[in-house]
């Protein structure tokens, strides 16, 4: 029998006896990467054989961190990992507590599968198979409103993220120009930038953020204050736009959508509500343990490689099926330019007091494609974590007043303040990529290929505070003008930050004549953007260009070659343009403009036009005023140091609305003319998921007063080589002119819908689209009057409406477009007028991802 006094003592011994047992427990930890960039690796298995063959496993964390207990001492560590080569190594006696691993990618070109010939195999199935990830899925899709962070009436939170650009594998030719041997000394010099056994890598840009995220849902507002930002990159002018452009405002994923859009394209959603149709899912296990918390595991892949989908895997919670961890990759084989590999790994948190989950932690990684043997190869990563979450709590209306504040101290150097308040530690190698950019940059042939690229990309070469350009328009030849010669240039924000210089001068050599012009602007505010400026020139006119233009992007190839070809054709003038604007933004979403433009009209052709029946004019002067209103829903606007406002559409789908007024004033400044034009124009991006995207532009217009023809609707044909979308191109340049008119001009990009399903075809990347034009409008009868019937030969559309339909491939050698196009009516041969072209191919150049 066991005394009193023993029984007293048993729980002490207890403790003393497990104390002891716990005592002789053991922690190896570390943290696993990618040996080819560096990346850290994330929900990776890792396990410990013992001599007994003995396993004790876990898997890394979303960091790549890991951790093992054991008692007795394992005889090595295993990683292993889908499409990395295997890694074990042997644990010696006095092994360190701490071991980082490197893994490499398997090179799917080196690695061949396995294959056994056999004779057949006969499968017997007597019941229909239903996939056991589909019951999960399907509770996933049905509790998506209770998961899903859109939910949310208010959240807040502290956002930390961090972006590096790197560059690696350079080619044999690349690596002999002294550029590469100046970058590979500095590479060299820190090869533990990319870990173990990994090939070094250069990083060109780095930064940090810690902001302040606000969200309201109703009404929709948003906020974030920057607080503090750390930027170095080679070739960066303005560090403070990139802060802002890598913020929570403009990097959010969400998985629970159907659509993820990642670099301007539409990403399948693996839990989309349509999985079925989509996706291919296994479950691999029912029963992952984390935290003494169940989860599913199910890993996906598409149903066609080609599409832009994900592959790989997601934890969901047992109970409320919602995401928990998800890591998901686009492979090369989707039709996708440029990018070689993309990566998402997303974390979310538990709120218990919210009953919500809420994204906390998110990775980005990204590859480019090489497009040959020696080009260089570029590696992004984007890492965010979110930190004091608070949901539904109330946020004041003040939080709203800006979209943005970048705070006066953000951009100070505090690296006390980073290290105490950024949410991980930075590796060593992580640290060291500061002090390589740095060191590059300093590198005179770095900067010597940086002013090419800015060259290629701006069209301006900058030397010190001016930029001279654009180089499209340096040398052009035409039948008027014969060779033409043109140097221009502007300042840049070196100059000022408020007033923007620029001119131009040229001249033709066949007829002997200088054009020039020169501008003033100056910026009175950059929040909200307020601008005004003067401008001047005396310079050849078309006619065939004197249209309302709408593009919210000029089409840079189409409108130098306005300058070439046949200028004759097009009806040249010359005109000496005075020009004075005032512009502001009211709000983020409406942008106000008043131009006052005053020029003259003396034709290079045959011309006359009488308004009252009597005297005719040969040439005239006209005054105008114009107000325009744009409307951006969903547009934000970047702070910038640089001379130009940055726009970005937060969501692309939104329409955008211009409105235009102009008026014309007889007798200032000897106008000619009393007249009104007015118009209207809306366009937008349609996403139409497997069909891809629609994109249209409607534009209806009236001028009610009789004006010579050049002010009237000169409709936009297009006898160029190259396609133009907000032209007819199958028009002749003057075959219709109207005073009331309404068209549509729609592009329906089907992506890979069909290519993709061609076996031979799909393999190129092609893709296809289809266009539509449609343009209904008619001429007064009264304006025909005076118009001078010998010059006046353009034709009215009468009210029957012109069409055109076209089909066309993209994405050839990842730049070419070509356009196949059908006119549809007013096909019949007008007299004093060219036979109209039933069928035309036009090409362009088109970069898209």
């Amino acid at each position: 029998m066991i005394s009193i006094s023993t029984k007293r003592f048993l729980p002490t011994i207890f403790l003393l006896f497990s104390a002891g047992l716990f005592a002789q427990q053991k922690t190896l930890k570390g943290k696993v990467i990618n040996a080819q960039n560096g990346e850290a690796m994330a929900f990776v298995p890792v396990y410990t054989v013992d001599s007994k063959g003995d396993k004790k496993s876990t898997t890394t964390d979303f960091d790549g961190f890991y951790e093992i207990l054991y008692e007795s001492k394992p005889d090595s560590l295993v990683v292993k990992f889908d499409e990395f080569l295997p890694k074990s190594i042997f644990l010696q006696e006095g092994f360190a507590d701490e071991l980082n691993l490197s893994i490499t990618p398997i090179d799917p070109k080196k690695s061949k599968p396995k294959t056994k010939n056999i004779e057949g195999i006969l499968i017997k199935r007597k019941k229909k198979y239903a996939n056991p990830a589909w019951e999960i899925l399907e509770k996933v899709v049905a509790n998506k409103p209770k998961n899903n962070p859109d939910k949310l009436e208010f959240y807040s939170y502290e956002n930390y993220s961090r972006m590096e650009i790197s560059m690696s594998n350079f080619g044999k030719k690349l690596e002999k120009r002294k550029v590469f041997k100046d970058i590979r000394g500095i590479m060299d010099a820190t090869k533990d930038v990319s870990g173990e056994d990994g090939k070094p890598v250069m990083p060109i840009f780095i930064s940090e953020n810690l902001s302040d995220y606000y969200f309201r849902k109703n009404p929709h507002n948003t906020a974030e204050f920057i607080k503090k930002t750390k930027v170095e990159g080679i070739g960066i002018e303005d560090g403070s736009m990139f802060s802002q452009l890598l913020t929570s405002t403009f990097i959010k994923y969400n998985f629970y959508q159907n659509y993820i859009r990642i670099l301007g394209k539409d990403f399948l959603s693996p839990v989309n509500d349509n999985f079925k149709l989509l996706y291919d899912y296994d479950l691999v296990d029912r029963n992952v343990q984390i935290d003494n918390l169940g989860y599913y595991r199910i890993n996906f892949k598409p149903k066609r490689e080609s599409d832009l989908a994900f592959e790989g895997t997601m934890l969901i919670a047992h109970g409320d099926y919602a995401l928990y961890r998800t890591d998901a990759k686009v492979m090369p084989s989707a039709n996708l330019n440029f990018i070689n590999n993309l990566r998402i790994q997303q974390e979310m948190n538990y709120l218990p007091d919210a009953e919500s989950w809420f994204p906390a932690k998110t990775r980005v990684i990204v590859e480019t494609a090489k497009p040959g043997k020696e080009s260089v190869g570029i590696f992004l990563k984007y890492y965010s974590s979110a930190k004091d979450i608070e949901v539904n709590k109330p946020i004041e209306d003040s939080k709203f007043n800006k979209e943005m504040v970048v705070l006066d101290d953000a951009s100070e150097k505090d690296e006390a303040f980073w290290n105490k308040s950024r949410h991980d530690s930075l590796t060593t190698a992580e640290k060291k990529m500061y002090g390589m950019i740095a060191q590059a940059k300093n590198l005179p042939s770095v900067r010597t290929y940086l002013d090419i690229i800015d060259l290629i990309t701006n069209g301006y070469y900058k030397a010190g505070k001016v930029s001279f350009g654009p180089y499209l328009y340096t040398i052009g030849y035409n039948d008027y003008e014969g060779l033409r010669l043109r140097a221009g240039f502007r300042t840049n924000q070196d100059f000022s930050k408020k007033w923007i210089l620029g001119g131009y001068l040229s001249y033709g050599f066949k007829d002997q004549d200088f054009k020039y012009g020169a501008n003033v602007d100056y910026i009175f505010s950059r929040e909200p953007w307020t601008q005004a400026g003067i401008s001047y020139f005396h310079d050849l006119g078309q006619v065939a260009f004197m249209y309302e233009d709408y593009s919210m992007r000029r089409n840079n190839i189409f409108d130098s070659f306005t300058k070439n070809g046949k200028m004759r054709l097009r009806r040249p003038f010359w005109q000496d343009n005075y020009q004075a604007y005032f512009q502001t933004d009211v709000l983020k979403t409406l942008t106000e403009k008043i131009t006052f433009k005053h020029f003259n009209f003396d034709p290079l052709f045959p011309f006359s036009f009488s308004e009252d029946g009597n005297a005719e004019i040969q040439n005239f002067k006209t005054t105008e005023i114009i107000a325009e209103t744009i409307w951006r829903p969903g547009r934000r606007i970047l702070q910038t140091r640089n001379n130009k406002q940055l726009n970005l559409k937060d969501n692309v789908y939104n329409p955008t609305v211009t409105f235009r007024y102009t008026r014309g004033i007889k007798g200032i400044f000897g106008s000619d003319f009393d007249y009104n034009k007015f118009s209207l124009n809306i366009q937008q991006i349609i996403p139409m998921g497997i069909l891809g995207r629609g994109e249209y532009s409607l534009t209806g217009g009236i001028i009610p007063d009789k004006v010579p023809y050049p002010l009237l609707e000169n409709h936009l044909g297009n006898s160029f080589l190259f396609y133009n979308k907000y032209a007819f191109n199958t028009m002749h340049f003057f075959e219709f002119v109207s005073n009331k008119y309404a068209s549509m001009q729609y592009t329906q990009n089907l992506e890979g819908l069909l290519t993709n399903s061609i076996p031979l075809i799909k393999k190129l990347n092609w893709r296809n689209h289809v266009t539509f034009n449609y343009l209904i409008g008619e001429l007064n009868p009264d304006f025909v009057q005076g118009m001078g019937s010998d010059h006046f030969v353009q034709r009215s559309l009468n009210n029957q409406p012109f069409m055109e339909v076209g089909y066309g491939i993209s994405n050839i050698f990842r730049f070419v477009r070509i356009d196949f196009i059908h006119r549809l009516s007013h096909l019949e041969t007008v007299t004093n007028h060219e036979p109209p072209p039933k069928f035309r191919m036009k090409f362009s150049v088109q970069i898209r991802l």
